[in-house]
């Protein structure tokens, strides 16, 4: 293999020699053309002054059998001056090169290297046409290349000697080098060879030359891809994994930085993490950063805000050995706002409930207890008692009928029973049915439906849409008040438009009209028969059907509310 590795560098050093060789010819040659052509242009420009001073016939005095050739030729190319040659035995020179480019470029002085016919020389000719006392003629100046093979035999033998000495160096210097390598080679030989047969690869000579080593190591490279493929296709399969949970999860090593995590981590602190980086870099959690160094505590919920709103977290954190000797700690974070949120409803639904119950029942608990105490002797007292007690049976019977409606329509799935269904029949219906209240408050109710106008939708849910918004407007109405109702397509959408002429609701309450419950004015709502889950019941079927509700009220003035579906 040594052997390989000298006659390799010796051919390369006559190769690189060889073309050190050409260059140094090319560069002397060209600095030699170039410099006789300055020589030739100032050369022309002497010639031309001569002529004008003292003619063509004079210029023998001058040129003749000189260091440079002068020529001299009319505008037909018909040869009239030469210092070196007889003119008359001179061929037609129009179709030189050097004068074929002055005639095309009068004026400039054009060049061109060839042998000439006549002296059988080679000669660098450079030619310039020019005009002198009203006739065209071509001047023509050529200088004799006798110096170009005196260039090339010194480049030649330069060559030569540069060639020699590197290849004595390069002897000398790879012998001494190839001392040096060959051991460690041997020794890369030698783990290859073990590497190899670790992986059970006999196809492979153990030869000590190059060519073994590069077929070695492009099937060591080859089991090194399929194994890095491996580790890519497993690290795929844990991205996808990790990604799939629902639950954030951070990795850390024993150093606190980031090693790992997953998307849902990212979603729920509205941030990007990067491997590498400390908690704090990346989530500006103070809370959750000192959470991470205690090791007393091992689950812990945060109240945090997380891009502008409000977030419940539960953090769990464990101690996982990631390495032989290193040990981690893995932070499981679970958003749990939402459960929060829906734990806090359902307290407040059941105490609301529960208050709902109770003011009824504790009424009529009491009047029955005053007429077992013997007012029900007393037949007026004890009609005007049990009439109460009617009006508080009825309102309980509406509240747990309003409760079932909504639980109906939460677990409900809309694509059953839905039909064509005729708006303005349902509107009259809905009017018909609360025109005793309306006329006891002498509230006139006014409708622009159009008589053909359908809508498919579960017409159990569309009536009650409207009887919920048409009652609570004549409820909250003044005496003498008004209400119109509107409905009108728009696109592939419904409109359906409610407005009042009531008492109207604060800016500061609109936001919380829908909750199960809420009422702007308590007394005045359970006056009425409210069971303040009318707009909750409104609210939860335009839902159902992806549609928008937007309430616009002033107080004093009035409300109107706009549902579009």
């Amino acid at each position: 293999m040594r052997a390989k590795i000298l006659g390799y560098t010796i051919l390369v050093i006559i190769i690189v020699s060889i073309l050190q060789g050409i260059f140094s010819y090319e560069v002397s040659r060209n600095i030699y053309l170039e410099e006789n052509k300055k020589q030739l242009e100032v050369m022309i420009d002497e010639v031309e002054r001569y002529i004008n001073q003292f003619g063509i016939q004079l210029l023998d005095r001058v040129y003749k059998k000189g260091f440079f050739r002068v020529t001299i030729i009319d505008n037909t190319g018909v040869v009239i001056y030469d210092s070196e040659a007889d003119k008359n035995k001179m061929e037609n020179h129009l179709k030189r090169p050097e004068i074929l480019q002055a005639n095309k470029k009068p004026g400039l002085v054009s060049f061109s290297m060839r042998k000439s016919k006549t002296l059988n020389k080679a000669f660098l000719y450079a030619a310039k046409k020019t005009e002198i006392r009203g006739k065209h003629i071509f001047i023509c100046v050529s200088v004799l290349l006798n110096r170009v093979d005196a260039i090339f035999k010194r480049a030649l033998i330069q060559t030569l000697k540069f060639a020699l000495i590197c290849v004595v160096l390069g002897l000398i210097l790879i012998i001494g080098v190839s001392s040096l390598l060959y051991q460690p080679l041997k020794n890369l030989i030698s783990l290859i060879t073990q590497a190899l047969k670790k992986f059970a690869i006999a196809e492979l000579k153990e030869e000590e030359d190059l060519k073994w080593l590069s077929l070695s190591f492009t099937r060591l490279y080859q089991l090194l891809e399929e194994k890095i493929n491996e580790v890519n296709a497993l690290n795929c399969r844990l991205s996808s994994l990790l990604n799939s949970i629902e639950v954030g999860i951070i990795f850390f090593d024993d150093k606190k930085r980031i090693i790992m995590f997953n998307r849902q981590a990212e979603k729920i602190f509205a941030t990007e993490l990067k491997n590498g980086n400390s908690l704090l870099e990346c989530i500006r959690i103070y809370e959750l950063f000192e959470f991470l160094y205690d090791e007393a505590v091992l689950e812990k919920e945060f109240e945090v805000v997380v891009d502008g709103q409000n977030r419940i977290l539960k953090v769990a954190k464990k101690k996982i050995k990631y390495d032989e000797n290193k040990e981690g700690i893995l932070l499981i974070i679970n958003d749990i706002t939402v459960i929060k949120k829906l734990e806090k409803m359902r307290s407040d639904f059941v105490a609301n409930v529960s208050h709902e119950l109770k003011t009824p029942l504790t009424s009529i608990k009491g009047f029955v207890e005053t007429l077992k105490d013997g007012t029900i002797e007393d037949r007026d007292i004890a009609m005007r008692f049990l009439n109460i007690i009617e009006v508080e049976v009825e309102r309980l019977v509406r509240l747990i009928n309003d409760l079932l409606y909504l639980s109906e329509i939460e677990n409900a799935k809309i694509e059953v029973n839905e039909e064509e269904v005729n708006i303005k029949e349902i509107v009259d219906e809905c009017i018909q049915l609360l025109k005793f209240k309306a006329e006891a408050k002498d509230v006139k109710v006014h409708v622009d439906v159009d008589n053909n106008l359908k809508i498919k939708i579960y017409r159990d849910w569309l009536k009650q849409l409207f009887i919920n918004l048409i009652d609570n407007a004549i409820t909250y109405n003044k005496q003498g008040g008004e209400v119109f109702v509107k409905v009108e397509k728009s696109g592939d959408k419904m409109v359906i438009k409610i407005k009042d002429t009531g008492i109207g609701i604060p800016q500061n309450e609109i936001d919380r009209i829908f909750e199960r419950f809420y009422r702007v004015d308590k007394g005045r709502s359970r006056k009425g028969g409210g069971t303040g889950l009318g707009l909750s019941i409104v609210k939860h079927i335009v839902e159902l059907y992806n549609g928008r509700i937007y309430v616009n009220s002033e107080t004093g003035k009035g409300s109107e509310f706009t549902i579009v579906i």
